[in-house]
């Protein structure tokens, strides 16, 4: 029984390890899979931010902007 005992006990434990790390291998990624990233991040996100900004986007930006401006006039109004 103690030998069964051992052998949970040691897969137990393996499990709550987790996996070994494959050889070579630290959880890094070499330069030519970062280049690769970068260049289709970099495409991909080139697609998106010449996608026009919808209207009602524009209109909560440009609203927040004047509401900024209206603070600001007043917070200098308020400190003379």
């Amino acid at each position: 029984m103690t030998e069964e005992h051992d052998i949970a006990a040691a897969a137990t434990a393996a499990i709550r390890a987790g996996p070994e790390p494959a050889e070579g291998r630290r959880g890094s990624v070499d330069a030519a899979a970062r280049a690769r990233i970068g260049r289709e991040l970099q495409r991909h996100y080139a697609q998106v931010l010449a996608l026009p900004i919808p209207d009602h986007l524009r209109a909560l930006v440009e609203g927040l902007a004047e509401d900024g401006r209206a603070t600001g006039r007043a917070e200098r109004e308020t400190s003379r």
